[in-house]
């Protein structure tokens, strides 16, 4: 399939999207859903031999520059002091439900696939442990939903890609010793990534905002332009770390978390309706081109052993460890099952395993992983989409009272 045959149809199709996207019929057939649909269409019936390994390459910079986008407004809109709230839900999903999500995903896989190396298996627990909560967006936007589980949805998903990505970075630094580097120098260069990549995107993204809100306060800056510098900024903490050697994705992500300590509220707004419409269009392309390209290929190495695990990582590797750790906040099983439920895999996932593609490069071990996270990908893409209408109306006629958690009283000044 050649490239503008590729452009052609991902125009037509994001433009009879947008044509249809405030009628009904939108809320079951999501976007992602649709753009996946088609990719995976034209990538069986339009490539001649099917596409190869080595095609991911292609998508290789767009990928990096979406993730880094992606993370940056993921962390950019985050409260931290919610976390840090008594009883958080976010916290114990995170710091309890998380780790129990990577550890099940690992043990599953260790026994579905023997012959799997360690390192693999535990790389494809960390891939599929972010989640994508904008595959189920209606959960998010409803209003019969109680506000604090959309937030904390929100929250969770906007975190826990960026607390996946150190290990992930580890397992793969060490991966790509073991295909050549000497240990201390794989061990220096993950001392790079975890040492200068927080400080690059701390100093770029401090700076940057800093910039930002002066000018903004002080009304230098168009609208336009308050909306632009989100990619700037983004783009720079990533390119300013890899630069230096750093790991350019740490750098963008806690250039992020700096956006609340920074740039004035008024500057946020604009930098969240940036995330809204050209992230989400970003986000977009990167389903068409998963469909396209990683589908196809991930479907060689399907099996039912895959199926069986991509449909626990949806369910038990999911549902037992956030009930879990919610265990004790006194919320009812209505408010834990949607909690639970709604961990769908998406946009990290997948750029995560592009990640694992420029390590690996073609082979047995990216063809396996490819194909159990592509897998499972596609299946969360519609299970979540498909089940986010019914399953918000379900909940919303049976609605449970939502105890917010207590914060802890300040101390008086003496």
């Amino acid at each position: 399939m050649s490239e503008f045959a590729a452009l052609f149809l991902g125009a037509a199709v994001l433009l009879f999207y947008g044509t249809i996207s405030r009628r009904q019929v939108a809320g079951y057939l999501t976007g992602p859903m649709l753009f996946v649909a088609i990719g995976a269409a034209a990538g069986f019936a339009l490539q001649n031999g099917g596409p190869k390994a080595s095609d991911i390459s292609h998508i290789r910079l767009l990928g990096e520059l979406t993730l880094a986008i992606v993370l940056f407004t993921d962390s950019a809109h985050l409260k931290p002091k919610h976390l840090l709230q008594e009883e958080s839900w976010p916290a114990r999903m995170l710091f309890i439900g998380l780790p129990l999500v990577i550890l099940a995903g690992a043990a599953l896989a260790y026994v579905l696939f023997p012959g799997w190396p360690l390192w693999l298996v535990i790389l494809a627990g960390l891939i599929l442990s972010p989640t994508d909560a904008a595959l189920g967006r209606f959960i998010l936007e409803d209003q019969d939903v109680p506000e604090p589980l959309r937030e904390t949805l929100n929250a969770e998903s906007g975190l826990n890609d960026g607390f996946a990505l150190p290990p992930i970075l580890i397992l793969l630094a060490f991966a790509g010793g073991s295909m050549g580097l000497a240990y201390d120098e794989g061990a220096l260069t993950l001392a790079r990534h975890l040492v200068l990549g927080p400080l690059c995107g701390i100093v770029l993204g401090f700076g940057g905002g800093k910039l930002i809100d002066y000018a903004a306060r002080r009304g230098w800056m168009q609208p336009l332009y308050q909306r632009l510098v989100a990619p700037a900024l983004a783009v720079l903490a990533y390119a300013g770390a890899e630069l230096v050697h750093a790991n350019g994705f740490i750098a963008a992500y806690v250039a992020g978390l700096m956006i609340p300590l920074t740039v004035c509220v008024s500057a946020q707004k604009y930098l969240k309706e940036f995330s809204q419409t050209e992230a989400e269009l970003l986000t977009l392309i990167m389903f068409f081109l998963f469909g396209l390209l990683i589908v196809p290929l991930g479907a060689e190495a399907w099996s039912g052993t895959m199926a069986l695990y991509a449909l626990a990582s949806l369910t038990i590797i999911r549902i037992v460890p956030i009930v879990v750790s919610l265990t004790g906040t006194g919320l009812g099983w209505r408010s834990k099952g949607i909690l639970a439920w709604f961990g769908p895999r998406g946009i990290a996932s997948i750029l995560y395993l592009l990640l694992a593609f420029e390590t690996l490069g073609p082979g047995a071990a990216f063809t396996d992983l490819a194909g159990l996270v592509s897998l499972t990908v596609l299946l969360s893409i519609y299970a979540h989409g498909l089940s986010a209408v019914p399953l918000a109306r379900a909940y919303a006629a049976h609605a449970e009272r939502i105890e917010l958690p207590l914060r802890r009283p300040r101390k008086k000044a003496k």
